[in-house]
């Protein structure tokens, strides 16, 4: 007789073909069935397929593709959303609802992924210290981070800076889970269980690959990737616990030296804006999603919502806030500043200011790693007081990427060549402000600023009624953590985030 398996939002792509459900629901009793032993993994090319289907579903526009990234800076001080094509204005003004498309349609897409590459981990082939250890460390790494994307958009670690003790999100951690394992968990224990899954995959990958080194790729996670998602996830908890920040140096240095074995470095002032424009992968990037002129997203890219054009094309829905000075300033120390970096934010045909620096095209490249945000990760670390991070390495860091970016010329000086900014010290302050500028446009911008504690401020916020601070956004507010999508409520009966109900 035929096993049948209730699954968790599972569309499998393997090599032999492909399985779908219709249900998006976490509860099993109303999924759709799939027979599980239709199409088993039995090798390792189909191991590899499967991992590449996880790798597909993140690229979709409903992840990383394009959703995932602007959710984030959408809600940065530094941008937001007019709505101009009705587009993610509900996001930058926090005015979100448990029947709306975008918690709905993330949150599903994401235990798509979950489900698809617990399908991988599952796969009975053997450890052999090779490729099928190597793609299922990849598959644990994704797991993780598929996971802590939940809990950043969906946990309630915000509010009322309840933080570790807050409820997250149910972690799935196998193919077809039963209702009752169906729950949420707080966020101590989410964070317990991603790391459980990044340490192991990173074991895996570091012991596999000498014999797995023909399958290491830039344009999947490899085992810089896998350090450098573990700096940033813990620099993430270690506002809530102070010891991680020991891990964030630790996994940072790591991964920085993995990516030096890579030939990752720095991107020059020159070549800087051009990593955003070629197909190819950047020479600062430690791990991008692929696209292509015949992969991508299309008219719901990253491209579309942050540009529009006169004859046409682009929503441009996403637009800088407030004065460009604000955040790069013309004068330092009586020398003008001319940082590079200024130039991803350009006035559109209509006088505009916005983003036309970053995602350039349909198909570019979704830059998820760059090892400059490692570096800061590594100098927040050293700041906040980090026993095994040097502060010494770190302010090197920061004028490795400074002095790549910045050029301070001499008015009084006919045509003064300029010299690069460097610091002299490392504080909190600088370290916010340089991570801000190098990472704008990148998907970090509201963690950033939740983290730091911050405030967000627009026209959208202006207009909502029903933040606790008139027209501002502040950390602890109950809004600062998106509803669960009542569909999955209606289904699994999970709770729902306070400022919903």
């Amino acid at each position: 007789m035929k096993r049948y398996i209730r699954i968790v939002m599972l569309s499998g792509l393997l090599s032999g073909g492909m399985l779908s459900v219709s249900s998006c629901s976490l509860d099993p009793e109303q999924s759709s069935k799939v027979d599980n032993e239709k199409s088993p993994i039995r090798t390792v090319e189909e191991l590899e397929a499967g991992i590449i289907g996880s790798y597909a579903r993140m690229t979709s526009s409903m992840y990383y593709g394009r959703d995932m990234i602007i959710f984030s800076e959408s809600r940065a001080p530094y941008a937001y959303s007019t709505g101009v094509s009705g587009r993610f204005d509900n996001i930058s003004g926090f005015t979100l609802q448990t029947t709306h498309a975008y918690p709905r349609d993330t949150w599903n897409q994401i235990y798509r992924v979950i489900a698809n590459t617990n399908r991988v981990l599952e796969a009975e082939l053997g450890s052999d210290k090779g490729l099928v250890d190597y793609f299922k460390g990849q598959g644990y790494i994704i797991r993780a981070l598929a996971h802590y994307d939940l809990m950043r958009l969906y946990g309630e670690q915000y509010v009322n800076n309840t933080g570790l003790t807050a409820l997250g999100i149910p972690y799935i951690t196998k193919f077809g889970q039963t209702k009752a394992e169906v729950q949420r968990q707080t966020v101590a224990s989410n964070k317990q269980a991603i790391f459980q899954d990044l340490d192991l995959g990173i074991e895996l990958m570091k012991n596999s690959l000498d014999n797995a080194k023909s399958k290491e790729s830039r344009v999947k996670i490899n085992l810089s990737a896998a350090y450098a998602l573990k700096s940033r996830i813990a620099l993430f908890f270690a506002h809530y616990d102070s010891t991680l920040y020991n891990v964030v140096a630790e996994s940072a240095s790591l991964s920085i030296k993995e990516a030096n074995r890579m030939n990752v470095s720095v991107a020059p002032r020159a070549g800087f804006l051009d990593g955003y424009k070629s197909e190819a992968v950047a020479q600062n990037s430690i791990f991008e999603f692929a696209q292509s002129g015949t992969d991508h997203s299309g008219v719901n890219s990253l491209f579309y919502i942050y540009n529009v054009f006169a004859n046409g094309g682009g929503y441009g829905d996403v637009i800088w806030n407030g004065d460009v000075t604000s955040v790069f300033p013309e004068v330092m120390d009586g020398l003008n500043s001319l940082d590079i970096r200024q130039d991803v934010v350009t006035k559109d045909y209509q006088g505009v200011l916005r983003n036309t620096g970053k995602f350039t095209a349909m198909s570019s490249n979704i830059k998820m790693l760059r090892i400059e945000e490692v570096m800061f990760n590594y100098m927040e670390a050293a700041v906040k007081g980090a026993s095994n991070a040097d502060k010494g390495v770190a302010l090197n860091y920061l004028n490795t990427i400074v002095s790549n970016r910045v050029l301070l010329v001499d008015p009084k000086i006919a045509n003064d060549a300029g010299k690069p900014k460097t610091y002299i010290a490392l504080d909190f302050e600088t370290v916010k402000k340089e991570r801000t500028k190098e990472l704008m446009f990148e998907g970090l911008g509201y963690e950033d600023v939740m983290r730091w504690e911050g405030v967000i401020k627009n026209p959208k916020t202006d207009v909502n009624t029903n933040l606790s601070t008139k027209g501002e956004v502040r950390y602890g507010d109950v809004l600062t953590a998106f509803p669960i999508p009542i569909s999955e409520i209606n289904v699994s009966k999970i709770d729902q985030n306070q400022g919903y109900k």
